[in-house]
């Protein structure tokens, strides 16, 4: 298909104007079309105001905010939209009206042009069935606020062409947004349930279960986040919570319409008081009632949209964590409380309103589809992919995440129809390390052997790469980190980009690389640069890990990540070259502190970075390192294990990864 290199949006709104924004940020040109000349300008106010702030965080300099501003065209002429690659259309929710707009954006652009709808009301099928051409017509609804936050939900049509919906997604998640797939159905995905959760808040305050503080409190508490849904609805403004439940009732039933202490908020032009802390019935199960029929609605109608085929559990919680800002999707904490609770909190729900439960919570055959897939495979040709899909949290190795990593491995390596195979994580990151909370937590519970039989099994899992009959590539497009890098360096080839950011941090968090990174790095590019890149823990990007023999090839940035199936190496360490006078010098670094290379002129800057890591990791770390050079492989990686439990029972540990969490420096202490 033809690339998208200029895009247009109809309508220089609040919304609107920060699409033409994100675009306009990530260097596409952008022509933004209004009526009226004022609107226009009050769009570029908008997008002036964003920028502003962007400027005085000294997130971009003027130079590039007056870049930035270059690349926006405005204008009140449709027949400028002629040279846009997609047009997407921001307007009022109005039917008719944007049906109309459809027909003339028709006869405008190119015949090539894909044309989006950015409706939160209407099916896409409804917009676009009277066009001539509505297999390019597809829905990308997006969310507050449009340049800043990742999601967008994109939305085929009846006759929406597969062609166009793919390449829109690869379109989206190439310039930075998380794109999910939702079936064209009332409320899409992330409005369906998360609408639900503020109307229930409002018809629990209505029938005096709590008061307005004690409800956004409870709701707090049991999803995680920052605000309640009053204190959200306030935020994004009440009535539009009001049309929200009103829309979905009118398609839906009635239990979303909109509580009547709602309706009667927006008719008194009121936000709410959240500060309220009064109380019409202070018996002791408030907080129970609150927090069941929370769950309950929301996991409910979560659970309904699956069972319809309008979304995977996978892409619905990945749309409340990138759309909501939710720290866990609805299906990730069904599984947390447990699939038979949440049925009858559902249940206690639902049979008020006369709604059968969803076969998701009744049928075991149908419970699967509840299932989190954040490792998956795909395969192209002869060539298999692996692809990790927690973008918003950086794809992190956990317990659950290695097992259908391994799930993954296995069911590739047993295909006779593929010679290669391919690992890619989405978003920002190839892999950006172990899950951190995962250990803080195992700690905290002086439970480290849990965190043994996970970094065994991780070893396992990482040996069947290695070991694999097929070529394994792993496509670094972005951070690779500690447990990421060490999976990288299980396969036979690492593919880097201009985005590829290479480090093994753990030195530095109190811990050591335990999944290898001591031991395979030594026998790609040596002793001394192993213990230079472990011991100062710097960030290499592609070009300087080309050098050092880490990375095999550097390519642009796939716009689709198929397009990896066509590549093939035949030479390892194309790049590499000899290790200099000042990195040999590292092969005799033992990580004490007062060894005579950090105090060697010219070193200091380096040396202050080194005598910041935690001093048992460190010396442990090089240490390994001297060890394992001379054993068989699997007798090295051993060595990691077995000092696992030693490392993580100390407090530099501790104070080391539960800095990454709360995002203070750690002062170690050497024990």
């Amino acid at each position: 298909m033809k690339p998208i290199t200029t895009v247009g949006v109809v309508g220089a709104g609040t919304m609107g104007s920060a699409i033409a924004q994100h675009f306009i940020m990530k260097g596409l040109p952008v022509i933004l079309v209004d009526q009226k000349q004022e609107f226009l300008d009050r769009g570029v106010g908008y997008i002036r105001e964003s920028l502003g702030e962007a400027l005085e965080r000294r997130l971009i300099d003027q130079e590039a905010f007056d870049q930035i501003l270059g690349r926006l065209q405005c204008t009140t002429e449709q027949a400028e939209l002629a040279k846009a690659d997609l047009v997407v259309e921001a307007i009022f929710e109005n039917l008719e009206v944007k049906k109309g707009l459809f027909a003339e954006l028709e006869k405008v652009v190119g015949a090539d042009c894909i044309l989006a709808s950015n409706t939160s009301s209407f099916l896409i099928s409804e917009i676009a069935a009277d066009l001539q051409t509505p297999e390019r017509v597809v829905g990308v609804h997006y969310f507050y606020h449009a340049a800043k936050n990742k999601l967008v939900e994109l939305i085929p049509g009846e006759k929406s062409s597969p062609e166009i919906v793919t390449a829109l997604e690869n379109f989206y998640a190439f310039y930075d947004k998380t794109p999910i797939l939702v079936k064209d159905a009332p409320g899409f995905a992330v409005n369906r349930f998360f609408v639900p959760w503020l109307n229930e808040g409002a018809r629990l305050y209505e029938e005096g279960f709590g008061s307005i503080a004690f409800i956004d409190q409870v709701a707090c508490e049991v999803f995680g986040v920052g605000m309640g849904p009053f204190a959200l609805m306030n935020a994004t403004g009440v009535p539009i919570a009001m049309h929200a439940a009103d829309g979905l009732a009118s398609e839906l039933n009635a239990f979303y319409a909109p509580a009547k202490i709602l309706c009667q908020q927006v008719e008194a032009e009121q936000d709410w008081n959240v500060e309220d802390t009064l109380s019409l019935n202070n018996g002791s199960d408030q907080a129970d009632v609150v927090s069941r029929r929370l769950i309950g609605a929301t996991l409910g109608v979560a659970a309904q949209m699956v069972d319809e085929g309008v979304v995977d559990a996978t892409s619905a919680d990945l749309g409340a964590r990138s759309g909501l800002r939710w720290p866990m999707g609805p299906f990730e904490l069904l599984e947390k409380l447990g699939a038979g609770k949440v049925k009858e909190m559902v249940e206690s729900v639902f049979s008020t309103w006369d709604i059968s439960l969803p076969a998701c919570l009744v049928d075991s055959a149908k419970a699967q589809n509840l299932h989190l897939n954040w490792v998956t495979t795909e395969v192209v040709g002869d060539a298999g992919f692996i692809i990790f899909d927690l973008p918003d949290r950086m794809n992190p190795l956990g317990e659950q995440v290695m097992s259908q990593l391994d799930r993954s491995v296995e069911e590739l390596n047993a295909r006779s129809d593929i010679s290669k195979i391919f690992i890619h994580g989405k978003g920002k990151a190839f892999i950006a390390g172990a899950d951190i909370k995962f250990f803080v937590d195992a700690i905290a519970a002086d439970n480290l052997p849990r965190i043994q039989a996970f970094t065994e099994f991780g070893q396992q899992v990482l040996n069947k790469i290695s070991a694999s009959d097929k070529t394994t590539y792993a496509y670094l497009d972005g951070l690779a980190l500690g447990g990421g890098l060490e999976l990288a360096l299980a396969c036979d080839y690492r593919i880097g980009t201009r985005k590829s950011v290479l480090a093994f941090p753990e030195t530095g968090i109190g811990i050591y690389p335990g999944l290898g990174g001591t031991q395979r790095t030594s026998r790609l590019i040596g002793v001394a640069r192993t213990k230079q890149l472990v011991a100062s823990g710097q960030f290499i990007n592609a070009k300087k890990a080309y050098a050092l023999g880490l990375v095999d090839i550097i390519i642009d940035p796939v716009f689709d990540w198929r397009e990896l199936a066509e590549v093939s190496l035949d030479k390892a360490q194309a790049g590499r070259v000899e290790e200099t006078p000042e990195e040999l010098e590292f092969a005799a670094f033992d990580g004490d502190f007062n060894h005579p290379l950090l105090a060697r002129e010219g070193f200091e800057r380096q040396a202050k970075g080194i005598t910041r890591k935690a001093p048992v990791a460190l010396k442990t770390a090089m240490s390994l390192i001297d060890q394992g050079s001379g054993l068989d492989l699997q007798d090295a990686l051993q060595l990691e294990l077995d000092g696992l439990k030693t490392i993580f029972a100390t407090q530099d540990a501790r104070i080391g990864l539960e800095s990454i969490l709360s995002g203070k420096k750690p002062n170690y202490t050497g024990k």
